[in-house]
């Protein structure tokens, strides 16, 4: 029996066309229709909802706690303040891969925020009509967004492969929880999801108490009469050690793990296939990318390591293809001897030569700016995504917003987190992922190779364990842009797997969709295809796998058990001394407070002489005989001046993206509400919500794009805010009202005055929104020539092109 299904609304504004659940692309314009299954948390704001129900006006009641956004072109509800049962979530953003996110925010319908539910995203929920494999034994069956599977569920069934890769995978993720006190959850049977080889976490309940490695392996040990033989002696053994403490430190359980790990790898063939390409685009001038191998090759190796690599160059004109490809140079020499060799490494020798080789490539690039004098903006550079293969593991490296997307039969998952301003807003805890995409500059980079000394880069090195058929996807933004990759690996990385199609064919199309469907920069992809082949002659011995317990390595006292994934420093102190196209410093660092105190103690003495001199009897009197001036003239009168001649709307040309425009020191009819003009998050109406501030007159604006409204009537304007005159007030608002000190009264009866209305929240120099052209345009001033220090809010590039309706 089918289950019922939504309706899902088309997310093109001028569309907005009902498709039911199953359809990918809108009925009516084409536009890709995302589904977005979400999993409730939180209170009770809801407390008794049946299937098919709706929520908020857009939420669809799939099944208990299981949502589907029937709105998706629509921004969520965003918090004011961020409770502190979030961060977490926002915390541990770099490990998205096991870690649901926070969509937004659905309100309870009393005022209780404690009873509003959090909706998560990206959890352990199958999305519609996917086919998974079944238990051992039955055949694959097609899924209708359901829950993924409970690991205790899968676990007999599992190869000894796959149980090791999951407890190493716990362990893996057992300092960062515990960091941020959600540890519990590993401990939690019923939160333990699995999507193939992939860990899952359901939801992030908060730590009543903290728990230790010990009850860790006390959950093991409960797992061993199930374990498949070869490994079982080996698990009770390595959860009594935990028990005991013999094992005190993540970073010694890892330790043990991987020495299972590599013996159970010697069970499994592997052949790894990997093909790139690279295209200038049709809009580009030059092709600023470079990948490696070169472009249109495809290779394969059998159980030794391979290499490819994608660097998207960043200066334009100024050389960004000089620093792509001394990037790849660089790093093909100095990786090698890792590449030739097929002896088993220690992973963190690996991770330590990828990371050298990364220096040596930036400091290059670096060297290279200096030589030429380069500065600020004209110092050239590159963002990096990188994959390694030894063995049984795959590591990816990457820095800046080149991507790396992991494809399996089940699905397919952005590995790395991009290095921009709204990654780094989440991981500091400060906002919500698809609140931050809003803010003006959230795609800037905040590092890239080349823009400064190695010793302030911050690569990211991943290590994912191999123990299924999979696909990793290496691919510059001009295929990522626009959520390309979620929308065609089905149909263009998924046949892979299944030997329909040959890697190099798959990366021709990539190719081809990123410039049809984006085409606004280079593309350059990158294909890794591993083949996972047991070896039926192989055979694991049980004692061997249990010596390698005998010697435990020393714990660490610092236990820097940080998994892969992580910057190695902390996100705020990811700044390049420079800033090139593309890049914006992170904020400034934190002042010393020592000169505030030693101000205020200054003053305090100032004030306790003053006090002192001005009880003297003569001082008393010779401040009397001081004259004073008379009043002066509260509301002084201003020269009138003639107003500007106010253009025709219907003479005037139309506004195209590129152009600077100023407003107007007054509005005048029509106006948005309050005679203000309110700069939109998305095309709609100017609601709670949906309204990034009011732009004050004589403001400074680009326009970024332009979209036709329906029926080629009432476009939509793209803007960037260049500058604001200061102060940005709201005109018409009164001040807050002062609250009272702490614990005095507040008067009572008629006499307790009404809260003034709190003043509007003004745009910022660098926020990005959208207008209706026909309120924006009786309010610019005719041929208007910005300088260069009104233009220096405006940090992105103009789409050169109007917007299209697809």
């Amino acid at each position: 029996m089918n289950k019922p299904s939504a309706i899902i609304y088309c997310p093109n504004f001028t569309c907005q066309s009902p498709n039911p659940e199953t359809q990918k692309f809108c009925q009516k314009c084409g536009t890709p229709v995302p589904k977005r299954y979400l999993w409730a948390v939180g209170g009770t704001g809801y407390p008794s909802y049946q299937t098919g129900d709706i929520l908020a006006d857009r939420y669809w009641v799939k099944e208990d706690k299981i949502l589907v956004d029937t709105k998706p072109g629509v921004l969520p509800e965003m918090p004011v303040e961020i409770p502190g049962a979030i961060i977490p979530y926002l915390k541990l953003f770099p490990l998205r891969l096991h870690v649901p996110q926070v969509y937004g925010r659905l309100p309870s319908k009393g005022k209780d925020p404690n009873q509003d539910i959090w909706l998560l995203e990206e959890t352990a929920i199958y999305p519609e009509g996917i086919t998974v494999a079944a238990r051992k034994g039955q055949p694959s069956e097609v899924v209708h967004a359901q829950l993924m599977p409970l690991l205790t569920d899968c676990w007999a069934d599992a190869s000894p492969m796959r149980q090791l890769n999951w407890l190493w995978q716990m362990a893996q993720l057992w300092y960062p929880f515990k960091k941020e006190g959600v540890a519990g959850s590993l401990l939690t049977p019923e939160l333990l999801r699995v999507e193939g080889s992939l860990l899952r976490l359901l939801e992030l309940p908060r730590d009543p108490t903290t728990p230790d490695l010990s009850e860790l392996g006390q959950l093991w040990l409960s797992w061993v009469k199930t374990a498949h033989p070869a490994i079982a002696p080996y698990l009770e053994q390595l959860s009594q050690m935990l028990r005991t403490r013999e094992v005190q430190t993540p970073s010694q359980l890892i330790e043990l793990l991987d020495r299972g790990l590599s013996l159970c790898g010697e069970l499994y063939k592997r052949t790894y296939y990997i093909a790139t390409g690279t295209d200038r685009g049709p809009t580009r001038r030059r092709n600023e990318d470079a990948c490696y191998p070169p472009s249109g090759t495809s290779s394969a190796t059998s159980d030794t390591s391979g290499l490819a690599i994608v660097c998207d160059g960043i200066g334009g004109h100024e050389g960004g293809n000089v620093a792509s490809n001394l990037a790849i140079e660089t790093l093909q020499q100095h990786l090698e001897s890792l590449v030739s060799e097929n002896t088993q490494s220690h992973p963190n020798l690996i991770i330590d030569q990828i990371e050298r080789a990364v220096g040596i490539a930036n400091d290059r690039i670096a060297s290279r700016n200096d030589e030429e004098q380069r500065q600020a903006r004209q110092r050239m550079g590159t963002t990096l995504v990188m994959a390694l293969t030894h063995r049984h593991e795959i590591y990816i490296n990457h820095i800046g917003d080149s991507r790396a997307y992991w494809i399996t039969s089940t699905g397919c998952r952005q590995v790395t987190l991009d290095d921009d301003v709204a990654s780094r807003e989440v991981r500091l805890g400060y906002s919500l992922y698809r609140d931050a995409l809003q803010q003006g500059a959230a795609g800037s980079l905040i590092q890239a190779l080349g823009m400064g000394a190695s010793s302030v880069l911050h690569p990211t090195v991943q290590r994912f364990i191999l123990d299924e058929d999979s696909a990793f996807l290496l691919c510059s933004d001009g295929l990522s842009d626009n959520d390309r990759v979620e929308q065609y690996w089905e149909t263009e990385i998924l046949p892979i797997l299944s030997g329909e199609f040959p890697v190099l064919r798959s990366v021709t199309k990539l190719i081809d969709i990123g410039n049809f469907h984006n085409g606004h920069d280079n593309v350059t992809v990158g294909l890794v295809y591993c083949k996972v082949e047991p070896i039926r002659s192989a055979a694991l011995d049980s004692r061997l796998l249990v010596a390698q317990l005998q010697s435990v390595p020393p714990a660490d006292p610092l236990e820097d058990s940080q998994p892969t994934g992580f910057p190695k420093k902390d996100p705020e102190t990811l700044k390049p001394e420079d800033v090139p196209t593309r890049l914006i410093p992170p904020e400034p660092p934190r002042r010393s407070s020592l000169p505030i105190l030693l101000g205020i103690l200054l003053l305090a003495g100032l004030g306790v002489g003053a006090g002192v001199l001005l009880t003297q009897p003569g001082l008393q009197d010779w401040i009397a005989n001081l004259p004073v001036s008379g009043p002066e003239n509260p509301n002084p009168t201003e020269p009138e001046t003639d107003p500007l001649p106010i253009p025709d709307i219907t003479e005037r040309a139309t506004i195209e993206p590129g152009q600077y425009l100023q407003l107007r020191s007054s509005f005048t009819e029509p106006a948005s509400k309050e005679g203000e003009l309110v700069l939109l998050r998305q095309q709609g109406e100017a609601i709670p919500g949906n309204e990034l501030g009011f732009i004050p007159g004589g403001s400074v604006l680009l326009v970024m794009g332009k979209l036709p409204g329906a029926n080629n009537t009432d476009a939509w304007v793209q803007l960037q805010v260049c500058s604001t005159p200061d102060p940005v007030e709201s005109p018409g608002t009164t001040p807050a009202p002062v609250s009272p000190a702490p614990g005095a009264s507040e008067p009572a009866g008629e006499d307790t005055p009404a809260p003034a209305t709190p003043p509007r929240v003004g745009v910022r120099p660098s926020n990005i929104g959208w207008i209706s052209e026909k309120l924006l345009l009786p309010q610019v001033l005719p041929n208007f020539v910005p300088t260069p220090t009104e233009e220096g809010g405006c940090i992105d590039e103009p789409n050169p092109q109007s917007f299209s309706v697809p």
